[in-house]
């Protein structure tokens, strides 16, 4: 859906944007069938079972990012980073030597590249570039880890100090804002 730009209403879709938009959806859904397909037919060199959730999230993810960059929606943009990063992460764990363990940390980011997708169309940027660096912040420091760049004890206290830092910076910019109400 649409919003005015200025206000929260949601303005609804045209009926080109309707139908542009179930058209899109339509083939990235044939898309990822006829990769499943060739796939259990054996063209494709890959199991079904492993190539079927990236297709899915990865097809879902594009339909929505197209139907959202229609709709200059931030909230269904926010949506389609979301699937993005988690579809991204199930073709990374196919495609490469890394498992879930060592790409478990772009689920932790996921929120955060949501709102990088949204942050286009939004009205309020800051709240969202704040959560970005908070969710990317928090994953690279559990990618530390997981990819064995420093040990999971120097990683979880890394991770505590970035969490109570983000707690004092909230907490200051809340005072901060009440404080300068009362003044004014």
């Amino acid at each position: 859906m649409k919003t005015s730009g200025t206000t929260d209403a949601v303005l609804p879709l045209t009926k080109k944007q309707k139908c542009a938009c179930n058209i899109v959806m339509g083939g990235l859904m044939v898309t990822a069938g006829i990769i499943l397909v060739l796939a259990g037919n054996g063209y494709i060199n890959a199991s079904v079972s492993r190539i079927a959730a990236p297709t899915i999230l990865l097809g879902f993810g594009i339909a929505v990012l197209l139907s959202a960059l229609i709709a200059k929606n931030s909230l269904s943009m926010w949506f389609a980073g979301v699937v993005l990063a988690c579809g991204t992460t199930s073709l990374l764990e196919v495609l490469t030597a890394a498992d879930y363990g060592n790409l478990f940390p772009v689920y932790i980011a996921a929120p955060g590249i949501g709102c990088m997708f949204s942050v286009w169309f939004a009205e309020n940027k800051f709240p969202l570039i704040k959560a970005i660096l908070f969710f990317c912040g928090l994953a690279v420091l559990f990618f530390m880890g997981s990819f064995g760049v420093c040990g999971w004890g120097l990683a979880c206290g890394l991770i505590a100090a970035f969490c109570g830092t983000c707690v004092i910076a909230i907490a200051i910019e809340n005072y901060m804002l009440k404080d300068s109400e009362n003044n004014a």
